[in-house]
């Protein structure tokens, strides 16, 4: 079976078109590298003329009004091979022209006047090399301004398209409470009611010269058996489904394997009515049945058909409503059979526009029915998508309260999934009733160009947005719960030969670019559906603002609210990737706490710094305006700046030089605790009292700083203990080494050691020091030995001497408050 090329560029879903497209350019790109290396001068020069000549008509073609989309496709499909011709060029004639000016330099200048002759073939070379690399140089220059005039007639291609989209996006035609609209309407579906059967007439009349009636009934046979194959296959591929529902019953699979489940249920309901549909076309259109504005119906019938296949399988895969056994995103059962209702309805509707729209073009129907088409699209998917919030709200509370009234631990898997679906649904419904009233308020004023593309691409992005997440779940259950994490990844690593660590390392990483590339070709997919982009939308929002100079830049509004807008995108995803690399891919590696603190704040800082200067550049301050804000920021350093920029340096000497890391147990100006982050400003202490102190960088590195765990977290403690005159000192400093030495924290190199220190006016004082391996535990082992000393002197009948208070009340001794606490 052929199908025809008519079928191709309007029926294929976006989505694989894009696919194949990105494909054929790629093979493109591979072939054109590789005739690059064929080109030579001559060639280039015999081909300039015919490819000056292309980009003279296309010039000449751009000049003319009234140009629609299908012709700047057009003068596009023919700039563009010469373009890549004149960039091959280039790149075969710039390497000729630097090889023969280095070799005209290797041949040396001219000798002077004054000179000895130099010998006549260096002399007669010489000349040659110079003719060459000037007839080169001159056709490289030539093939430089040609291709510089083909950028920028593809540049204005680009802005006739756009402004071409926004003219259509914001063109006003009939508002929604305008009787003429639905009068006009209503006159053009008569008409076009006609003509659905006089293409009905000419179809069978067109197919009747072809085939003869006995061919026309089996052809309809053929067509129906396709369609009993695609059920047949839609089956089949169900039946590992339906085996595996049965095994389970309700029991939820694990993550990969739900995933997976999904996927494949998503594909059953994609792929079987599509195959089914362009096997049918393809079939008609093959044995030539098929005439041009039916073919052109036709095309509309496969474009509906993967609209509501894709979209619903789509739906199928993340939701699952009643298979909540597989399901990837974590909602309810509630939830998702609510959701799977109402957006399903919405793809249903958006199905059936398309196929009305592609009708409404083959049989030049009035404007007034295409626009009313649209206007009940848009009003149908803004009703859809009140009556979702509005259901969703009211599922909240119900769903909130059996959460609170289950018992905690209770193993209710419903109540959680309540509460997730509560908290994760909750941020989207006030950008929702946003967009509706938009959308409605658009249908008001008459804009119901926009009001279609507000509601049809949120429904997309919907849709897209849930079919995403199943696939990020995918990603996220086959690299890092799977391979990372799984119990395979030992025997992963040892046949790889690798680290299980760096076998961790490499596939969080592989997962990380795997789902960037998934969210971007969703982002791509969503937006530039239709014949529309990213940069049709900034130009929406630049037509409709207005603009002010400064000095001899303009800067507009939508400049300003765009560079807000990547300025907070891009701090989001700065913040994102640097708590990514410092939970994900730092702890994976062999660097200490402090280290991989450092690396992921200066990424984060680096990244941010970056996206100020990219958000900067919209609004038109380049380096030069950059300099002068930097030269006005020194004077206000010089006046009162000095300590927010002498914590900022400082901030970086720490990072840089790292005396002080995370984790670290430091004291200064008083304040002993944990360093629990080190920013360019602040270093966080959490003191022993779990009390948050923010201490300026330019003290920890000005000031004094007494770091316990700077080169080991080893740390010595002293007991001060005081016996009799009458004890035996040699079995007192046996005791002390013995309890020293019996306690696990205590290191055996270097050993305890016992001193005597003082004579006292009653008792002998004997210091014990020894050193323990982690200095955060110094006081729990300070008083463990208190408790070993005190149990064994007892045994050993050793005393210990006091002074009864009676004493210290005369004054004789100086004797510590007894109402003080441990410090005193």
């Amino acid at each position: 079976m052929v199908i025809s090329r008519r079928l191709v560029p309007d029926a294929v879903p976006g989505i694989f078109l894009r696919a194949a497209v990105a494909l054929l350019l790629a093979l493109a790109f591979v072939a054109g590298a590789h005739a690059q290396t064929t080109l030579d001068a001559k060639s280039v020069h015999d081909r300039l003329e015919g490819q000056r000549a292309v980009v003279d008509s296309v010039e000449g073609g751009l000049g003319r009004d009234g140009l629609r989309s299908q012709d700047l496709d057009e003068l596009r499909s023919r700039l563009d091979p010469v373009r890549a011709d004149l960039t091959a060029a280039a790149a075969v004639l710039e390497p000729m022209v630097s090889d023969l000016n280095h070799r005209i330099q290797e041949l040396g200048p001219k000798p002077a006047a004054d000179a000895p002759p130099e010998n006549a073939s260096v002399t007669a070379q010489r000349d040659e090399l110079t003719a060459q690399a000037a007839e080169v140089e001159g056709l490289a220059k030539q093939v430089r301004l040609l291709s510089t005039r083909g950028d920028q007639l593809s540049d204005r291609i680009t802005s006739r398209r756009r402004a071409l989209f926004t003219d259509q996006l914001l063109a006003r035609s009939f508002s929604i409470l305008n009787p003429e609209l639905w009068l006009s309407s209503a006159s053009a579906l008569a008409m076009e009611g006609r003509g659905v059967r006089y293409l009905l007439s000419d179809w069978q009349a067109y197919a009747g010269s072809r085939m003869p009636p006995w061919g026309q009934l089996l052809l309809a046979l053929v067509v129906l058996g396709i369609g009993a194959l695609a059920g047949m296959l839609r089956r089949l591929l169900a039946r590992p489904l339906r085996r595996l529902k049965r095994e389970l019953g309700e029991e939820p699979l694990p993550r990969l394997q739900a995933c997976n489940a999904s996927l494949l249920t998503g594909l059953v309901a994609v792929v079987p009515p599509i195959l089914g549909v362009v096997a049918s076309i393809a079939l008609l259109d093959g044995l030539d049945v098929l005439p041009a504005r039916v073919l052109e119906v036709m095309q509309g019938v496969l474009l509906a058909v993967v609209v509501v296949s894709a979209g619903r399988g789509m739906l199928l895969a993340a939701l699952a409503p009643d298979e909540p056994w597989r399901r990837a995103v974590p909602v309810s059962d509630a939830v998702a059979s609510l959701l799977y209702r109402h957006v399903v309805t919405g793809v249903w509707l958006l199905g059936a526009a398309a196929f009305l729209s592609s009708l409404h073009r083959a049989l030049v129907t009035p404007v007034a029915l295409t626009v009313a088409t649209n206007a009940l699209l848009a009003l149908g998917l803004a009703i859809i998508a009140i009556s979702t919030v509005r259901a969703l709200a009211a599922d909240d509370e119900p769903a909130a309260e059996a959460a609170a009234g289950a018992p905690a631990g209770d193993g209710q898997p419903e109540s959680a999934l309540a509460v997730a679906s509560a908290a994760a649904l909750q941020w989207a419904r006030f950008p929702f009733w946003v967009l509706n009233f938009v959308v409605l308020g658009a249908l008001l004023a008459g804009y119901v160009s926009l009001a279609s593309f507000l509601a049809s691409r949120s429904l997309v992005a919907v849709v897209f947005a849930l079919f995403v997440y199943v696939v990020v779940a995918l990603i996220n259950a086959f690299f890092i719960e799977g391979i990372a994490q799984g119990h395979k990844a030992k025997m992963a690593a040892r046949t790889l030969g690798v680290r299980p660590a760096s076998l961790e390392l490499i596939a969080v990483l592989v997962a990380g670019v795997l789902k960037v590339v998934v969210i971007v070709l969703a982002i791509v997919v969503v937006v530039g559906t239709w014949g529309t982009s990213t940069a049709d939308l900034r130009d929406v929002v630049s037509r409709i603002t207005f603009g002010f100079t400064i000095g001899t830049s303009t800067v507009t509004i939508g400049d300003i609210l765009y560079a807000v807008l990547f300025l907070v995108v891009g701090i989001l995803i700065a913040r994102a990737i640097q708590r990514w690399v410092s939970v994900a891919i730092l702890p994976r590696t062999a660097f200490d706490p402090g280290l991989q603190n450092s690396i992921a704040t200066i990424i984060g800082y680096v990244i941010s710094l970056a996206v100020i200067a990219m958000a900067m550049g919209q609004i038109g301050l380049n380096l030069q305006n950059i300099a002068l804000v930097a030269g006005a920021l020194s004077v206000g350093i010089g006046f009162g700046l000095q300590s927010i920029v002498s914590n900022f340096v400082s901030g970086l000497i720490l990072l840089a030089e790292r005396p002080i890391r995370v984790g670290d147990t430091i004291n200064v100006k008083g304040e002993e605790g944990y360093v629990r982050r080190i920013s360019v400003r602040a270093t966080e202490i959490e003191t022993f009292d779990r009390a948050a102190v923010l201490i300026p960088n330019s003290d920890l590195i000005t000031g004094l700083v007494k770091n316990y765990t700077h080169a080991n977290t080893t740390g010595r403690i002293i007991l001060q203990i005081n016996v009799a005159y009458d004890a035996d000192a040699e079995a007192v400093r046996d005791l002390l080494i013995g309890c020293a030495c019996d306690h696990p924290q205590v290191l055996r190199s270097p050993p305890p050691r016992v001193f005597l220190v003082k004579f006292g006016d009653s008792y002998l004082q004997f210091e014990l020091r020894c050193v323990v391996a982690n200095v955060d535990y110094a006081l729990t082992v300070k008083s463990d030995l208190h408790f070993a000393v005190l149990d064994r002197m007892k045994q050993a009948r050793i005393g210990i001497p006091y002074t009864p208070w009676n004493i210290y009340r005369g004054g004789s001794l100086d004797a510590p408050d007894p109402t003080a606490g441990e410090d005193g």
